[in-house]
Formats: structure tokens, C-alpha cells, sequence
């Protein structure tokens, strides 16, 4: 080691001496190198055999290091040459644009009403905004500021961890020292007092004590324990299952960016989502969460409260009330109602967001069910009192491919719903686990303020300002569905009309998906079945239709994939391949009991057809043989029959008129599909100008119209879209006309509620057997139930309930077969064919 060490040190140092000598030398060595390989190189080929080429390519240092230099040279001439290539490509592109197929933008959905929310609309939202595309929430990924071992390695616990910490504050200590519950207590122990026989204060003292201990308990049993660790972790856990049943989670950026704004404003955000499955509630937690957006407080039915799914959910804000209150001793709960109440007041006061569902329970027919008052009233009762200064409602949007829960078929069906417990639990989780469901689509709509919603329709009503000072009262209802209705004479129209514009809203702004599509296609069009080819082309004109009418779709592609993964996703059971011929047919399985649920994915479309539905069965039923239309007789049937569907669709804004807009749904159709034959067609821009004028309430346009009957096209694609509208209703009008006809059974009696339902189910069943009825989803509780309510109103019928049952029977009036048979004439002519 030393001896080389010592030959380099010389070597260095000659080289530093005599440059030139060592130089010389150096090239007289490379030379003699090449020498004797040249004369190796050709000893080997004289030697070697002549077939074998494997030398050929074998050369001198010199000649190698001479291609090596062509080599550099070529690829610095073809660099310089790429370098030209680019710069004209640029020039090119600089000049003249290629053209780009963008795809097409799709609407931001939920904007608040343009006219009971003119300053919200115009807020929390850009042109940005708007043009966002879709994103999937399971690929969502925060921006890692420091991309270490940990955020590679463990990229969802870094996403947890990083989220922005919220306070969550309890106030279960504050309720309990309120005076409103105070007084409630006292209240309560003073009844009791009165209806007893002893007279002592003793008695009393023991009675108070009792409400006050009572009062602590249903407390402390509503009561969430919202907890920012166990969000996170449990946002944790869903990055990791969620993808084993659903493909995505899709949301609107523009739209998770207008809640963040509104969380700065320090107004207490309401989410008012529809209700399709447990799922929803868990769902908005975890997108908010992962937004940082402060979680609410979700309202859960007690029904919920079972071994650690109970725990669970209570520590990730759900507040468990009771659907029904029960009357003690015949009265008022009114300790019930002070401590929900008190909690809730106290929770918005501490700046907690809430959230709760207008539809009291999940839907079980695919529509939005009407809504039930007590929760939101509370919400006004807040305002109006001035617990919070505002609040800002966010209506809520959820939709699936394939709903989690499994199906409602036994329920509508008649059969009672099976309660939740613990092992029912793990087997549904087990059950979803191991299936797939699609994608899950949540619309966040556009915040709007309560209070600018409270002076618009108060004004419209021309309420004096000085009603708003004053608080709801309790009414006689003492089994509201979440036991709390304090909605006042004066006040309950307005928290009905917030109600119904809330889920107006929703239904407007929930996205068809590939199944909703597929499913309503086949029970509205294709019953019998479908080719391949058919089912693309009704599927084109469907999303053309959608598109027009500004409906978001939950899918996107070629016609005929969303066909092939709809009937794939919906499974055997609901849709059936054959091969016909070679070629493959699409079948529903329209027999009960699959054709109920098939049903109940193909209602979401069905409520956004529904009034061009009654406008087609109205025409239907008045146009003449020669098909003239009397406007005036169209009007009044139309409006009669939205009088009968009242419980199953809401038809319009509360902020609009009715009659208004069934006249811009009969321009839109003319125009679109040229329903009437007339002298001068409307044009689209004729009929905006008409629906522009309505808005305005121009008398002399309506008098003008009135005049005018309408002359039915008789070209074949009118005639054909409006008996495929005509069909829509038509299952739900056999129910109510069925519901009718086996009133004949409470002349002269009563029976119990589930008596009834079971006779009116009976008689569906055996007129569908004798070809009377069309329709099998025709067997549905949910209508017959919303038919009851209906004859109810209309003074027909009436209902006692006690001790959780319900006893019909007919009015003084109608208790007899003249007038039951009248009814059932009444909706069975929308049944009937048209006039001659």
C-alpha cells in the first residue's frame, strides 16, 4: 500500500514538473495500446470459425472513441433539430388555436329561490364556483406540507390529524338550570298534585322531586356527547371501509367552498338533508369533517339507542328523541318538551351546528316524504325569541346508486318494520361490507338566511313587523312525530311553507342516477322489455330531456356502459338479460314483490315528472274526440288532481302559484314536444316571455289564454310522450281509487288501522288477479296511508288514537254507501278514458 502510495506521489510529481514530457508519454502509451489490440483483434479472426459472426461488431479503441464522437454530434443535431420542431409547434399553436372538445359543464345544483332569497342567492357563491368539476371524497387528500415517512406511510392518520380542531362545548348543566325547564317541572308536579287525593306539602315536595330527577334522566338520555377524537378517528376508519361497498362519494366543490364561507359567519348552520338511509347522517359528519367544517348535532330517533351502535353514535353528535311523545295520564308532556326544547336552544346558543331531517324518518318509497314541523319549528321559535340572531339553513341533497339499507318491500307490503338491535346491526354491517352499492351522491345546497326567508313570507302575508317578537305556543298535539309541536295558529303557515320549500328545494336538486334512469325507463316504457339499442336511444332522449331541465346526472359516458353497469348493479332480482334471437333483452321483474323496489328507485324521476304527469292525464281525460281542449275545464282538472296527489308531491315553491305554474308546464311541453296543433306555434322565447309575465300577475295574458282552447297533435311522437307521461301517476291513482272503494267497509263500523290497510291491500291484490288494476307496485302502504290522511281532510273520514292505535271511521255525514261510492267516482275518472 505504501509502495503504490509512493509511485503516485512520483508520478504527480513529474507531471508537475515536465507537463510536456508526461504528456508525450502518456500518448506514446495509448498508441502502443492500440497497436497491440489491432494485432489481437486479428489473431482472433484468423482463428475463429467464418461462420460465427459474433466479432463482427468488434473494432479498435480508435475507431470506438471515433464513434463515439459521431454519436455526440448526431444527438446534438438532433437536439438542435427537436428544439426547431418545438419552437414552430409553438408558433403554431400561438396562431392558430387547435380545437379542444370541452366537456360539458354541469350545473351547480341547490341555489337558494331567486325570490324569497334574493340576498343569500346572490352570496357565498362565483362563476368559479360554479364551473368546478365533481370530486370524489374517498380520494380526497390534503395538502402535506412536509412529505415525510409518516404522511407516505400512513397518509389517512396524517389527514386526521391535521384537520382544524373544533370546540364542542356540553350544556347539559346550563338545561338543567333554565327557568323554562324550571317551570316546566313545577308545572308538571302541580298536575300531578291536583289529580291526587293527598293534600299535603310533603306530597308535593316528593312529586317535584321526582320531575326534577325525571328531568336529569330523559337529559342525560338525549343528550350528544360530541367528541373531536372520536370524529377523527372514526373518519379514519370510514377512509378504510367506505371503499369496500362504495365505489365514490361525490360532492361539489363549489359547493363544500360555500359552506366553509358560511362557517365564518358565526351564524349556526341548520342541514336539512333528505332521508334515504342511516348511512346519510354519518356520511355529512365525515365530509364536513374532512372539509373543516364544524360537525352538527344530528336529531336521531331513540329507536336508535341500542348497545354500543347507541354510544357510538352519541359521541359522533346525535341527540336521541323520542318520535312520539306519550301523554302521562292523558295530558301534555310537558317536562318532555321543556327539556328538548331548553337543549336545543342552549347547543345553538353555545354555537353548535344542527342537523336533523324534515321527513321525521327514512322514505320509503323513493319520494320525499311531506314534512313534519316540530324540530324546525323549535329552530324559529329560536330565532323569534332571540336565542340566536340568525340562522342559516342548508337543504341537503343524498341520492345512491343502490340504497345500504337494503329494501322497504316487507313494510309496504304491509308487514310490520322490524326493530333495530344489536345483532341486526352486525349483520347488516357484515352484510354491506361484503357488497357493492356504487356511488353515493350528496348535494350541499346554497345556504340561505332564516331571517330573510321569515320576513319574505311574512310580508307576502303582510304580517305586521311586530308579529316576529312574538313566541310559538304549544297546540293541542300531544303525539307530534318528534314529540315538539310549538307551532302557533298565527305561525304554523310559516313553518309549513319553510317546510315545503326546504323539501321542494331537495327534490329539485337530487341527482337522477344510473339506476333511477334505468329502472324508470323499464316500468315507464319498457315494461315487456327492451332491446339493447332501445334502451340506448330512450336513455339519450331521457338525458337530453334532464339536460334541458337543468337536472344534474349522477353518471356520465356512453349510453349503452351506464345501461350494462345499471343492470349489473340492480342484480337479477330487479332486471333480467336474456338472449332473444342473439340479440339481448332487458326485462324488469314487474311482479310483486321486486317490482316494489324497482319502484323505489325509479320515484326519483318520477317526481320530477309528476306535474307534466297530471297536465297529460287532465288533457287526457278532457279533450273531446275531435281533441279540442277547453282551457278553463284543463285548468280545473289539473288543479283537482294535484288536490288528490297533495301528500305524495310537493308541486311547487309555497312562494309560487300553483295555477301559474301548471300554465308554464303546459307552455314548456307545447314547446318541446308540440302537444297542440295552433295557428302560430310558440316559440321557447314566447313562452319564457309568458311565464315572465305570470310573475307578474298580468290578468289580461290569463284572460287571453282562457280564450283559447287547445287542439291535440295528432302527430305520432305527441301522442306517444303524453301517454308515457299519462302512465307515471297511474299505480298511485289505482291505489287511491282502490283506498276509496273499500271505504264501503266502514259504513255503519270502524276498524283499527292495520284492519283497514289489510282489507285495502286484500282488494288491490284480487283486482289486480281480475285484470281491474294495471299496476302491481300498486300494492303500497305508504299511499294507502297518504289516501287516509287525504280522506281525512276532505271531511270524510275520521281518526282516533289512543294508546298507539289509530280507529277510522266515517263521518256522520258520509256514513253511507252513496257517499263512498261519490268519492271512489271521483279520483276513478282519472282512470277513464276521454270524452266523446
Amino acid at each position: 500500500m505504501e509502495t503504490i502510495l509512493e509511485c503516485v506521489i512520483l508520478m504527480g510529481f513529474m507531471y508537475w514538473a515536465f507537463p510536456s514530457f508526461f504528456s508525450e508519454g502518456i500518448s506514446r502509451i495509448n498508441k502502443m495500446v492500440d497497436i497491440v489490440t489491432n494485432r489481437i483483434f486479428d489473431t482472433f479472426s484468423r482463428f475463429s470459425p467464418k461462420e460465427n459472426h459474433q466479432t463482427d461488431s468488434l473494432t479498435t479503441i480508435s475507431q470506438l472513441k471515433r464513434f463515439s464522437k459521431e454519436q455526440q454530434l448526431r444527438k446534438k443535431n438532433f437536439f438542435k433539430d427537436d428544439a426547431k420542431d418545438r419552437e414552430t409547434h409553438l408558433f403554431d399553436i400561438k396562431e392558430n388555436v387547435a380545437e379542444v372538445e370541452m366537456p360539458p359543464s354541469r350545473p351547480l345544483m341547490g341555489l337558494s329561490c331567486d325570490y324569497c332569497t334574493s340576498v343569500s342567492r346572490e352570496s357565498l357563491v362565483n362563476k368559479t364556483t360554479e364551473k368546478f368539476a365533481l370530486n370524489n371524497i374517498l380520494d380526497h387528500t390534503p395538502t402535506i406540507q412536509k412529505n415525510g415517512f409518516f404522511q407516505r406511510t400512513f397518509p389517512h392518520l396524517n389527514q386526521v390529524y391535521q384537520l382544524k380542531k373544533f370546540d364542542y362545548p356540553q350544556v347539559a348543566e346550563v338545561v338543567l338550570k333554565d327557568d323554562r325547564l324550571k317551570r316546566a317541572t313545577e308545572k308538571t308536579a302541580l298536575q300531578q298534585f291536583a289529580d291526587s287525593e293527598k293534600n299535603d306539602d310533603e306530597f308535593y315536595q316528593e312529586l317535584l322531586k321526582n320531575n326534577h330527577k325525571r328531568a336529569h334522566k330523559l337529559l342525560y338520555g338525549m343528550r350528544s356527547t360530541l367528541s373531536d377524537f372520536l370524529l377523527r378517528f372514526t373518519s379514519w376508519v370510514l377512509y378504510k371501509l367506505l371503499p369496500c361497498f362504495l365505489s365514490c362519494v361525490v360532492a361539489h366543490p363549489g359547493q363544500i367552498n360555500m359552506l366553509k364561507e358560511a362557517g365564518k359567519t358565526s351564524l349556526p348552520l341548520i342541514f336539512l338533508p333528505l332521508h334515504r338511509s342511516h348511512l346519510d347522517y354519518i356520511l355529512i359528519s365525515f365530509i364536513l369533517l374532512n372539509n373543516n367544517v364544524r360537525s352538527p348535532l344530528v336529531a336521531a330517533g331513540d329507536n336508535l339507542r341500542i348497545p354500543f351502535f347507541g354510544s357510538l353514535l352519541r359521541g359522533l353528535g346525535a341527540f336521541f328523541i323520542k318520535r312520539r311523545v306519550d301523554p302521562i295520564m292523558g295530558r301534555k308532556d310537558f317536562l318532555y318538551k321543556a327539556v328538548l326544547h331548553t337543549y336545543m336552544n342552549e347547543c345553538l346558543r353555545a354555537g353548535h351546528n344542527m342537523e336533523f331531517f324534515l321527513e321525521g324518518g327514512r322514505t320509503r318509497t323513493g319520494k320525499p316524504c311531506m314534512p313534519k314541523y316540530g324540530i324546525l319549528s323549535v329552530i324559529v321559535e329560536a330565532f323569534m325569541d332571540g336565542t340566536i340572531e340568525d340562522a342559516l339553513l342548508v337543504p341537503v341533497s343524498v341520492n345512491y346508486e343502490k340504497l345500504v339499507d337494503g329494501n322497504f318491500v316487507r313494510e309496504q307490503l304491509g308487514q310490520p318494520k322490524e326493530m333495530e338491535t344489536f345483532g341486526a346491526a352486525i349483520k347488516g354491517i357484515w352484510h354491506v361490507l361484503n357488497s357493492d352499492y356504487g356511488m353515493m351522491r350528496i348535494d350541499f345546497n346554497q345556504p340561505f338566511s332564516l331571517r330573510e326567508l321569515v320576513k319574505t313570507f311574512n310580508q307576502s302575508k303582510k304580517v305586521p313587523a311586530n308579529g316576529l317578537k312574538k313566541i310559538l305556543k304549544s297546540n293541542p298535539s300531544t303525539t307530534s312525530l318528534y314529540g315538539t309541536d310549538v307551532v302557533s295558529d298565527e305561525h304554523k303557515s310559516l313553518v309549513e311553507s319553510i317546510s315545503k320549500h326546504i323539501i321542494y328545494d331537495c327534490a329539485k336538486s337530487t341527482s337522477a342516477m344510473s339506476t333511477n334512469a334505468l329502472a324508470f325507463l323499464l316500468l315507464t316504457k319498457f315494461r315487456e322489455g327492451a332491446t339493447i339499442k332501445e334502451l340506448v336511444s330512450a336513455l339519450d332522449s331521457l338525458r337530453n330531456e334532464l339536460d334541458q331541465a337543468r337536472k344534474d346526472l349522477g353518471f356520465t359516458g356512453d349510453s349503452i356502459d351506464v345501461v350494462n353497469y345499471a343492470v349489473e348493479l340492480l342484480g337479477p332480482g330487479l332486471v333480467r338479460k336474456e338472449k332473444v334471437n342473439g340479440e339481448d333483452i332487458i326485462k324488469p321483474i314487474a311482479i310483486l314483490p321486486n317490482v316494489i323496489e324497482l319502484t323505489y328507485y325509479s320515484n326519483t324521476l318520477v317526481t320530477h315528472f309528476a306535474l307534466e304527469s297530471i297536465v297529460a292525464i287532465a288533457i287526457h281525460i278532457v279533450a273531446n274526440a275531435a281533441g279540442r281542449v277547453s282551457h278553463l275545464e284543463l285548468i280545473e282538472t289539473v288543479l283537482d288532481l294535484c288536490s288528490l296527489l297533495q301528500y305524495e308531491f310537493i308541486l311547487c315553491k309555497p312562494c309560487q302559484n300553483l295555477e301559474h305554474v301548471v300554465l308554464g308546464c303546459l307552455d314548456d311541453l307545447n314547446v318541446r314536444h308540440n302537444i297542440f296543433v295552433a295557428a302560430e306555434n310558440d316559440t321557447e322565447q314566447v313562452a319564457r316571455s309568458k311565464r315572465i309575465a305570470r310573475q307578474f300577475d298580468d290578468d289580461d295574458l290569463d284572460e287571453a289564454a282562457t280564450e283559447k282552447p287547445y287542439i291535440l297533435s295528432s302527430e305520432t311522437s305527441a301522442v306517444e310522450h303524453l301517454n308515457f307521461l299519462r302512465g307515471l301517476l297511474m299505480p298511485l291513482i289505482e291505489t287511491y281509487a282502490v283506498t276509496a272503494f273499500t271505504l264501503e267497509k266502514l259504513v255503519g263500523r270502524s276498524l283499527l288501522e292495520n284492519e283497514l290497510i289489510s282489507n285495502i291491500l286484500n282488494e288491490i291484490r284480487l283486482q289486480l288477479s281480475q285484470g281491474s288494476l294495471e299496476y302491481e307496485e300498486s300494492v303500497s302502504v305508504d299511499p294507502i296511508k297518504n289516501a287516509l290522511k287525504l280522506y281525512q281532510k276532505w271531511d270524510i273520514l275520521e281518526c282516533h288514537a289512543e294508546n298507539k292505535l289509530r280507529l277510522y271511521y266515517l263521518k256522520e255525514n258520509q256514513d253511507n254507501t252513496e257517499s263512498v261510492n261519490f268519492l271512489y267516482q271521483r279520483i276513478n275518472k282519472f282512470r277513464q278514458s276521454p270524452k266523446n
